[in-house]
This record gives structure tokens, sequence and C-alpha cells, in this order.
């Protein structure tokens, strides 16, 4: 009877003794055991297994489980799933790194200062460690919402500030140099006048074809964030467009053998290599940025800019529009010291004098 095939509740372990007796035991994962009665699937049996799963569903979650246990579960989740591919691979190593020194702590002892170490322990490193922040985030906002947690631990730790303005914008004398390089009909002239006049990310770049455009506008769902983004063709992009001819569904191929570029990585090594052959120092991304700083110094509100660039949110368009308003009142504050004495005036009984009279700026 023992030897018939049969099929295991879950949770059941099953172990032989020296004298080939079978002994059924109740487990999740390496939790403690507990010996259920009786043979197999009898009522002795289903009443000691009932009793040990109503027991363990009836435990606070927390106190049985590990932060493992939730990653698992959170990569196994619509939450982690709906993301795009860069995205769930991009917690995904984060995650990995974290459980593989952390992964055995109890759920509940991971509060606010356990999190809060962990950011610490990546102080020198503080791209890491924002990083860290905001995929643990992530991580326990799933717990809250599938009701494993109580609370965030994470909420209320502080993000800690990186010294850096990321991607440096291009300036017309690097567009110069990298023109000068790359001759019009060359792949590498084709990517700077995409990138130049689109804004897209390197992400999106090298996805673009035929099929995204519609009349004078380019329509595109952003790989990022999903949001779709609208892009009135300049011109001279559309003049280039049209005269760039093609097989595949994207415009961009690769040099060698002529065909699509396989991920935004290998798009974005070729470009740097190109721009090093042109001698500049800037990438595909700072493109985007000087594309973003333009438009907003020409007047784009929020909410254009954000339909431009697929933002969800306020506050990279605020970033830009931010810069742009203080460089125009740097400007209007300068023009006004035509108007204004810069150095101390003397009075006279004839009023002013002329040796004092205000120094402009021309």
């Amino acid at each position: 009877m023992e030897d018939m095939p049969r099929k295991k509740y879950p949770y059941t372990l099953r172990e032989v003794d020296g004298n080939g007796n079978v002994r059924w035991y109740f487990r999740v994962g390496k939790g403690k055991r507990t010996r259920l009665k009786g043979e197999w699937a009898s009522r002795e049996f289903l009443a000691d297994y009932k009793r040990c799963l109503a027991q363990e569903d009836a435990e606070p979650e927390p106190t049985r489980h590990t932060l493992q246990w939730l990653v698992d579960k959170y990569q196994n989740s619509a939450a982690f799933k709906g993301l795009n591919e860069s995205t769930q691979r991009a917690r995904s190593n984060v995650l990995k790194a974290v459980c593989k020194t952390g992964g055995k702590m109890i759920l509940s002892k991971i509060d606010r200062a356990a999190i809060a170490a962990g950011r610490d322990r990546r102080a020198d490193t503080p791209f890491a460690a924002i990083s860290y922040l905001k995929i643990m985030g992530y991580l326990f906002a799933y717990a809250v919402d599938a009701g494993i947690v109580k609370n965030n631990p994470v909420r209320d730790v502080k993000m800690p500030k990186a010294k850096t303005e990321g991607f440096k914008p291009w300036d017309a004398a690097d567009v110069a140099k990298f023109y000068a390089a790359h001759p019009e009909g060359s792949q590498a002239r084709l990517a700077m006048d995409m990138l130049l006049f689109t804004g897209l990310r390197r992400a999106d770049i090298y996805r673009i074809g035929p099929q995204h455009v519609t009349g004078d506008v380019i329509e595109y769902r952003a790989s990022k964030n999903d949001e779709w983004v609208y892009i009135p063709m300049h011109p001279d992009l559309k003049i280039v467009l049209e005269a760039t001819k093609t097989e595949h569904l994207a415009y961009l191929v690769t040099p060698v053998h002529g065909r699509p570029f396989k991920s935004a990585a290998a798009f974005g090594n070729w470009f740097g290599d190109m721009c090093a052959e042109a001698g500049v120092e800037g990438r595909a991304h700072g493109l985007r940025k000087t594309l973003a700083q333009l438009l907003a110094e020409s007047g784009n509100s929020n909410s254009e800019l954000k339909a431009r660039f697929g933002w969800r949110s306020d506050s990279m368009a605020n970033h830009y529009t931010r810069k742009a308003d203080k460089r125009k009142l740097a400007i209007s504050g300068a023009a006004k010291l035509n108007e204004n004495s810069l150095t101390p005036q003397t009075k006279s009984d004839e009023g002013f004098a002329p040796e004092n009279k205000a120094k402009t700026y021309t």
C-alpha cells in the first residue's frame, strides 16, 4: 500500500525509519516539524493535517516568514510582473544582493532601524543607497497591499543625497564636433539627429521605426513607465527620416550586420564609441537633458514637458522649468543693472556728482 503513488498534501514530509516504518510530518519552509498521526489520507491523518494547516494560517505572517520568502512572493506577484523587463531586472538584481546577506531575516524584525542600517552600510555609494531604499520601499508597499505586514518600514527613512548632476547636457560645440566627425548618411549621424530632435531615452530610441510616425508626429509608448509620448517632428528630422530606407521596424541598425540593436545597453555602448571617436564626452542621455532644458527655456509648461518626455509626475518637469525660470530671472536682474548705479553716489549742492553716474553692462 505504501508503494502506491500518492498526491502529497502541501507542507507534508515523508520519512522512513531503519525498520521501514513510514512517518508523515507537517512543515512549512524551515519551520518546526509536527508529526501527523495515522496512515496517509486516513481520518486521523486528515484531522491532524487540517489542525496544523489552520494553526499555520492563523499565525501572523511576519513571525514565520523571512525576507527571502517575501522577495520570492513579490517576484511572482502581478505587481512585479506588470513591470517592464528592464525594471524587473534592475529590481531583481538589488533584491538578490540584499537577500545574499539579509535573506534569512524574519519580517517582523525588519523595522525602520533595520532599513536605515542597510542604507548606512551603503553610505560610500549614495546612488546604491538610494536604489536600495526605493526598491525596498516597493517591496514592502506590496507586502502591505497583500496584507503580509501592517506598515512599510521604509516610508520614514530619510533618503541620502547624491552630489551629482547626472549626465552632462551637451552644448552647441559638442554637437558641432559630433556632426563634423560623422558624415551625413552614417548611422552615427542618424542616431544624433533622432536623439537631439526627439529627446527619447536610449531604451526607446533604438526601437523607433516608421510604424511610430503618424503624419508629423512620433507616437510611442515609453518602455520605462508605459506612458505615451507625442513628439512633433522638427522639419529637419522629418527630412532625415523620410530619406532613411529600412527593411526593419527600427530606423537605427548596427553598422556591421545592418540589424536592429538587441538592447538599450548595446545601443548605448555603440553610441558612446561614436562620441569618443568625435572627441566629445557626452552620452545619449545628455541629449535628452539638453532638449528638456531648451524646451523649458523656450517657455514649455510642466504639462507640455510631461507629454513630450513621458514623465508621470511633475518633479522632473519642475526641475527643468525651475532652472529655466532661474535663468530668466538672473538675466532679467542683470538687465536692470543698466538702469541703476553700481557705485556709491554722493550728493552735492548741484545734485549727483557726474563722476558717480551709473556704470552699465553692455
